[in-house]
């Protein structure tokens, strides 16, 4: 279906296409893959740009893998998150390699990225609002009947959104995109010149992960935890770092890599307070749209255990 669509709309990029297509080995649409991420092949010593032109490519083809697995298992909420993860991830190790690439170009792309995950956004969000109830029925002390009326009127919201989200995907715009970053990594996206282009992989990464470290460290040395936005920065600054730190674990010392355990924690509960008050605001939006006490009861049920077991794991950090 994506190589029908090609030869009609990229007729004058036909060439590139094809190239693009080759190189990453993508496959017809209906081939079925496991979401399994691919085996980095990098070395420590290697100059830098090689490296992560490599990682560049394992990169995208772990966003083709989760994007076939998502519509080869439509009825697994884990394909969406999987898709916005890969894609978060890739968006994660262009930032990390930013100092190397041509600033204009290397927007374009970001941006591409981020619109491309945010197609997913909706569905996940409800998906993670809907993994928050089940961890109430399992944790607390109320019956599992108690939030039966939100529980179905969140699953009705998150087939609809389902149902426009397939829409979206059926014009082949997301697979177009993605060919379109990979033309863009074929044609020489470097900044030659740039400082940093000649250091080895090891050395590189060093550096830029001292930078990531000291920035986070310092942003949460100042964080106010009811300035929700800066919650959330830190929060997605931490992310990128940890996912940036997973796929260059090879190249990472074995002392490095113990060293992010607890970094990685404090990102976790960074990323559970936000849900926190990210699940709130979708509840009030959703619930406002109904005259049901009861959905209203069940909504308070739900914000009112999160924010407490939320406010129990930021402790840690007022002290």
């Amino acid at each position: 279906m994506i190589m029908e669509k090609l030869s009609t709309v990229l007729i004058e990029n036909q060439d590139r296409y094809e190239k693009g297509l080759l190189l990453p080995q993508i496959p017809p649409i209906k081939s079925v893959r496991v979401v399994k991420p691919i085996k980095l092949k990098v070395k420590a010593k290697k100059k830098v740009a090689a490296s992560a032109g490599i990682m560049m490519k394992n990169g995208l083809n772990d966003v083709l893998n989760a994007y076939d697995h998502f519509f080869e298992n439509q009825s697994d909420p884990e394909g969406v998150h999987q898709v916005r993860v890969r894609i978060r991830k890739f968006r994660a190790l262009l930032a990390f390699f930013r100092p190397l690439f041509k600033a204009e170009n290397y927007l374009i792309q970001q941006d591409t990225l981020r619109r491309m995950g945010q197609q997913f956004g909706e569905v996940r969000q409800l998906d993670v609002l809907l993994d928050g109830l089940s961890e109430i029925e399992k944790n607390s002390a109320i019956e599992i009947t108690a939030l039966a009326k939100v529980k179905a009127h969140l699953h009705g919201k998150r087939e609809v959104a389902f149902e426009r989200l397939l829409s979206d995907l059926e014009s082949d715009t997301f697979a177009l995109d993605l060919l379109d970053i990979w033309v863009w990594k074929l044609n020489d996206p470097w900044q030659v010149g740039a400082p940093f282009f000649q250091l080895s992989l090891t050395d590189y990464t060093t550096g830029q992960i001292d930078k990531w470290l000291k920035k986070i460290k310092k942003s949460m040395t100042n964080l106010d935890l009811k300035d929700q936005q800066a919650v959330h920065q830190v929060r997605i600054k931490s992310k990128k770092l940890r996912y940036v730190i997973e796929q260059l674990s090879v190249v990472l010392d074995k002392k490095t890599r113990k060293s992010m355990d607890a970094f990685e924690r404090i990102q976790d509960d960074l990323g559970d307070y936000h849900d926190v008050f990210a699940n709130q605001h979708l509840l009030e939006q959703l619930v406002s749209e109904s005259a049901d006490c009861q959905l209203h009861y069940e909504a308070g049920i739900i914000v009112g255990w999160q924010m407490m077991d939320g406010n129990q794991k930021m402790k840690k950090f007022s002290k």
